[in-house]
């Protein structure tokens, strides 16, 4: 984007005032204000645990690249194209919207605002689907210019869950927590499903669909029942800590999504997966910051949370884990860095 102010440098002299009107650059460089990011939530940064990963990502990127940061927090599908609109309108410099159902809004919006960043989350990457139309609109050529894509691939994270979980499990049966049926969430209990069977083979997996992100009572109704069905280790991939409270009233573990939730309850909490958005974000607004976007979108249109850059990680291990436990998981975690081990990422409903 061509920055938001122009700097006009006066050298005062007997005869010369030169005005460089044509050099832009963020008011950060010029030491004025800082650039502005707004971080577009359908959640709220201090609840749950999807955008609270997101805006610990957002407060370490603040330590590399200084900038105001602004929060539009439960911003509903219906009314995210106004509200992004609005922000972009008002003159921010980046707008980074954490979920890809904002992505339809996104793509309006940045073609009209052709001097404001964008970024969005999304799953997969679109120059990845060639067949698939949706995909083809926002791929790198023919997305606007000032929209770049931040990968939700938890992959290799869930994977290392699944084995773990598998490992610990007593009873041999474990439960999967979805908030529905759908290939985004596929793709996550799936990996989980296959790091479970690369642990043992005769794994038994079940899974839950829970009809939204947030339900604290229906969450806790289907550990309560994975519980009685003999599951002794829970994946969740729900957004706040009810499934972490119910695993510890039935005395059975947890690995939560997103972020590190040990805290909630070490005991139970056997690990969690943890999304570290700082650096794709970090990266994106740098650019922006600096004039490299159009380079920096060259070689990271869609950057992804890998195992490589340990933007997906799990987070810390209960005390009950084995030494030689974390030992063979770690392994894995070392095979997925020097690109030894891969998953596959599937999308039908693998957990019947």
């Amino acid at each position: 984007m061509e920055v938001p102010m122009k700097i006009a440098r006066s050298i005062f002299g007997l005869f010369i005032v030169v005005v460089c009107a044509s050099v832009l650059v963020f008011p950060a460089e010029s030491g004025q204000s800082k650039p502005e990011v707004v971080a577009v939530m359908y959640g709220h940064a201090n609840e749950g645990t999807w955008d609270p990963a997101a805006y610990q990502g957002l407060l370490d990127a603040q330590k590399i690249v200084p900038f105001k940061l602004s929060l539009s927090e439960g911003t509903s599908t219906q009314d995210a194209e106004k509200i992004i609109r609005n922000w972009a309108a008002r003159g921010v410099d980046i707008i980074f919207a954490h979920s890809d159902i904002f992505m339809e809004p996104v793509l309006t919006v940045a073609k009209n605002f052709p001097k404001v960043y964008f970024i969005c989350e999304t799953q997969i990457d679109p120059d990845s689907y060639t067949d698939d139309p949706e995909q083809k609109k926002i791929n790198y050529k023919n997305a606007p210019p000032n929209l770049i894509l931040a990968g939700d691939t938890p992959w290799e994270g869930n994977y290392l869950a699944g084995y773990l979980a598998a490992k610990m499990s007593k009873t041999g049966e474990l439960g999967v927590l979805q908030p529905f049926e759908a290939p985004p969430l596929n793709r996550y209990s799936n990996c989980f499903l296959l790091g479970a069977r690369a642990a043992k083979p005769d794994i038994k997996v079940k899974v839950v669909y829970i009809g939204d992100y947030i339900a604290p009572a229906a969450t806790r109704d289907a550990v309560k029942s994975l519980a009685q069905d003999g599951c002794d280790v829970i994946f969740s991939e729900t957004d706040d800590n009810s499934a972490i409270l119910e695993s510890k009233a039935q005395g059975i573990y947890c690995i939560p999504m997103y972020m590190d939730k040990s805290e909630v309850a070490p005991e139970t909490v056997l690990t969690s997966v943890v999304m570290d958005w700082s650096g794709p974000l970090t990266g994106a607004i740098e650019a922006a910051v600096k004039g490299d976007w159009k380079a920096y979108r060259k070689e990271h249109y869609f950057r992804p949370l890998s195992a490589q850059d340990e933007s997906i990680h799990l987070g810390k291990f209960a005390p009950s884990v084995p030494d030689n436990i974390k030992q063979e998981v770690q392994g894995l975690d070392k095979k997925f860095k020097d690109g030894s081990l891969k998953v596959d990422v599937i999308d039908k409903v693998l957990i019947k």
